[in-house]
């Protein structure tokens, strides 16, 4: 499996493209050097990053503060050529201690030998950008039900909770 080296990002945001219920979630970055790349990843997979970087954030001992209002978000071209395009399969986070950035590995495939991989970089004041807006992508989906805690689809709902029955009006 070739790992690219993305190296340190001047920006990296998470977003959901389509309809709730519908979406598909992906990291967008920008390195240093103006080079684009998508990686996409499961609504799952993006909740556990926004876990795991607050959680190496307090490892770190960083403060989690909320930040001022920070940079425009940067508007990436509907037509981006784009450098790397990845359907993350397997994902791992961690901090290199030495030099305070937080790296993020996405690979495709289950195995090692299979796909591409990608490690991004970012500090910590993306880092906590970033978690923030996790938070909110993932919430922005389809409301829970306040029974079973699924999804509620606009088309309808039959609650295992509720056996299959729903209330007449």
């Amino acid at each position: 499996m070739p790992l690219t080296e993305f190296g340190p990002v001047q920006h990296l945001s998470a977003d959901a493209v389509g309809q709730p219920g519908q979406r598909r979630f992906r990291l967008r970055a920008i390195s240093q050097g103006g080079a684009y790349a998508f990686v996409w990843l499961e609504k799952e997979q993006l909740s556990a990053i926004g876990e795991a970087i607050e959680t190496t954030l307090e490892h770190a001992e960083v403060v989690l503060t909320p930040s001022g209002p920070g940079e425009p978000e940067p508007v990436f071209p509907l037509q981006a050529n784009l450098d790397l395009d990845v359907r993350a399969g397997r994902l791992s986070l961690g901090l290199n201690e030495e030099t305070r950035v937080i790296v993020i590995v996405a690979a495709e495939g289950a195995s090692e030998a299979e796909g591409e991989a990608v490690s991004i970089e970012f500090d910590f004041d993306i880092a906590r950008r970033l978690r923030a807006q996790i938070t909110e992508v993932v919430a922005a989906g389809r409301q829970p039900c306040p029974f079973c805690g699924a999804p509620l689809d606009p088309e309808g709902h039959v609650c295992p909770r509720s056996n299959g029955h729903q209330r007449e009006e």
